[in-house]
């Protein structure tokens, strides 16, 4: 298996937040990549305006601290 370029992984992202806003964890699961290549694409996605990270306190599910992900700007 081929790894895949940067691009290809921001458009995956994309394509799925424009479903609906996302945790980081489950970005990383749909797009079966690492967390850290998760965080760096979506740092450069949010410093172009595209996303907005939001940092929630706690989950309804597990009462822990997590952060999603929105789609602001389409492509």
């Amino acid at each position: 298996m081929s790894r895949r370029i940067a691009l290809d992984i921001k458009k995956e992202i994309l394509k799925l937040l424009s479903e609906k806003e996302r945790s980081l964890r489950e970005l990383e699961s749909k797009i079966n990549t690492n967390f850290q290549t998760i965080k760096t694409q979506i740092k450069e996605l949010e410093y172009f305006g595209f996303v907005k990270v939001i940092n929630h306190e706690k989950s309804k599910i597990n009462g822990r601290p997590f952060t999603s992900v929105r789609l602001i700007k389409k492509p």
